[in-house]
């Protein structure tokens, strides 16, 4: 709804007058509006009409009473609610200042002081509301106003409205109630949320104030939210090193994944992260680049955060994600296939040695692109690596010199106070037929840590499958083609590249699975068969994901649709970023959810994750 239409002014000339919109959000639109009998500037928020229609006025209202009874300095009042013209709305004071999200967007970092400041007002709001019966169920930056420095929250109970009077309808029509890099694991999964769910919540957005970005990110919301059911958050100390202790151990209770092991009251959280006497913040020990290049490619090996024992270094943080940007190619013309092939030979041949987990090439190509210039500089990697949630990635370049080739790498730390400068650098040189070669060495050399050595050859786990090089120029060009959409005639094209890569190499593996699967996609069922069962006969040859795909495609191909889901779902706990995975898992629920007495609705979610990410996608 973006207008409220003539009639709903109409219908509220004698009290409101409607200037303009200010914004939409999930649940409604608000609009500013003059207070007739007040004359002052007030709030008027229009709710979405399919919630209106889906609660009715009556509950809506009832509801609704409960939240105009709070009154707490740091909770925005309710001053008027009603129905109009078939229209739903509630009215709130206008604040003229900004909202904590303005903020961020500012400074990105709030200085310590002021974000504990906004957390404690905020908590003893929450203490309130709690003691009065009322879960707010949205806390997120958005609803955080920060007026005359001291901050507001805003839509009070607005939620709990909607969520109670919707019922078990709201969650048949897949409305959620609730932001999601901000939404506690139980509202996440649809279980029964408490007073416990906006600690969790007011938990991410003290973590955000303070490290600079919400504690689970991921390129979709699925991927958002499968981090925050399977990882714990980063340390705020591993990214913000001035942050107290004290404040760290409160957030880290406070975003417990299971409700019990969270604070049981607002109010204990507000004084976990009270300052203690006499304690100053830690100062940042900043090793020299030598130790940071060293660590970083131990963090790689590691699959953690874990420095080495010696180093005497906190308790070990979840290892963040890798991702592979595309290289930008000097020289002949003929190997501008690999700027971006080597993403996906960096990538998969980095996928599952020694605990590494890669951000999904296809995933990594679509944010550059749809992020505008196909120019990747170090500053814009970051933050599309941080969108992905990746905490390292690899910047690099192709250079060709005659008949030689040279493949330079820079490994970077994505971390949001970390320098912009690589923290390791490697260069491979060699002859333009040993790309394969030139390529596990560069893996190999961008592992390099004191513990293990240097150039460990990872030829043994090279995931493309193949040592052609006709093969796999053959098959990234389909891959690219693919990217590129167009429709059935870009599958076709992408078909006709797979099939040469197959000829070039009749045990390319790899090439076997992507032709089944477009091959499928397109409807070709029988090549997609033959395809399958190439695929699984050459399959050990595959890296640990691309085996897991296979094996869920072959499954689904073969009616073994709990076994397909169960591995679509499995791969996407792991690889939340697997756009494949996630469209493959999509199409199975809209074939088979109605056989199984499911919402078809599930499937929808999943494709419009899809089409979020890339709307081109088939």
């Amino acid at each position: 709804m973006t207008d409220p239409g003539d009639s709903f002014r109409a219908a509220l000339a004698d009290r409101y007058v409607v200037e303009r919109e200010l914004g939409s959000g999930g649940m409604a639109t608000v609009y500013l509006a003059q207070d007739r009998k007040h004359r002052r500037k007030v709030a008027v928020k229009i709710l979405k009409p399919e919630l209106a229609a889906l609660i009715g006025p009556a509950r809506f209202l009832r509801e609704i009473e409960i939240a105009a009874k709070l009154a707490h300095p740091h909770i925005l009042p309710l001053y008027d609610s009603g129905e109009a013209e078939g229209v739903l709305y509630y009215v709130m004071p206008y604040v003229a200042g900004e909202s904590l999200r303005e903020r961020l967007s500012r400074e990105r970092q709030l200085p310590v002081d002021d974000a504990l400041q906004v957390a404690r007002e905020v908590a003893d709001a929450l203490e309130y509301a709690h003691r009065h019966g009322v879960i707010h169920r949205d806390i997120k930056p958005e609803n955080i106003l920060l007026q005359e420095r001291h901050a507001v929250v805003a839509d009070f109970g607005i939620a709990r409205a909607v969520s109670a009077a919707g019922g078990s309808r709201l969650t048949q029509t897949g409305l959620v109630v609730g932001t999601p890099a901000y939404m506690s694991p139980e509202q996440a999964t649809g279980d029964p949320a408490d007073h416990r769910s906006d600690i969790y919540a007011l938990g991410c957005v003290v973590y955000e104030m303070l490290a600079g970005v919400p504690p689970f990110v991921g390129a979709t919301v699925d991927a958002v939210l499968a981090r925050r059911l399977t990882d714990p958050a980063p340390p705020v100390r591993t990214l913000r090193d001035l942050v107290p202790q004290h404040v760290d151990g409160a957030i880290q209770r406070a975003l417990a994944r299971t409700p019990a092991d969270r604070f049981p009251t607002a109010a204990q959280f507000l004084e976990a992260i009270a300052r203690v006497p006499g304690e100053s913040p830690r100062r940042g020990w900043r090793p020299s680049p030598v130790v940071i290049a060293a660590a970083a490619a131990a963090l790689v090996l590691a699959g953690g955060w874990a420095l080495v024992s010696r180093w005497s270094a906190p308790p070990p943080a979840p290892f963040p994600r890798l991702a592979v940007f595309p290289f930008a190619v000097r020289g002949a013309g003929s190997f501008a296939y690999l700027g971006e092939g080597i993403v996906d030979l960096l990538t998969r041949n980095l996928d599952g040695v020694e605990g590494v987990r890669t951000i999904d090439p296809g995933t990594v190509l679509l944010m550059v692109a749809h992020d505008g210039s196909a120019v990747v500089d170090a500053g814009r990697a970051r933050a599309i690596a941080r969108r992905a949630g990746a905490g390292l990635y690899v910047l690099g370049s192709v250079h060709v010199i005659g008949g030689g080739l040279r493949l330079q790498a820079q490994l970077h730390d994505g971390a949001p106070d970390a320098s912009p400068e690589a923290v390791a650098q490697v260069a491979v040189e060699g002859d333009t037929t040993e790309v394969f070669e030139l390529v596990d060495r560069l893996a190999a050399e961008l592992m390099v840590t004191r513990r293990r050595g240097p150039a460990e050859r990872l030829s043994e786990t090279a995931a493309l499958t193949t040592r052609s090089l006709p093969a796999l120029k053959a098959y990234l060009n389909a891959e690219a083609v693919l990217r590129a959409g167009g429709g059935n005639p870009g599958l076709d094209s992408a078909i006709a590249g797979f099939q040469r890569a197959i000829a070039e190499d009749t045990s390319f593996a790899l090439a076997y699975y992507r032709l089944a699967v477009v091959a499928g996609w397109r409807g070709r069922h029988e090549l997609a068969g033959s395809a399958t069962a190439r695929a699984l006969a050459s399959g050990i040859r595959l890296s640990e994901r691309d085996r897991r795909l296979l094996a869920s495609y072959a499954a689904y191909r073969s009616g073994t649709v709990a076994a397909a889901e169960a591995g679509y779902r499995s791969i996407l706990r792991d690889y939340p970023d697997d756009l494949e995975a996630d469209f493959q898992l999509a199409d199975l629920l809209f074939n088979y959810n109605a056989l199984m007495g499911r919402p078809l609705a599930e499937s929808r979610e999943i494709f419009d994750r899809v089409l979020d990410l890339d709307p081109g996608f088939l």
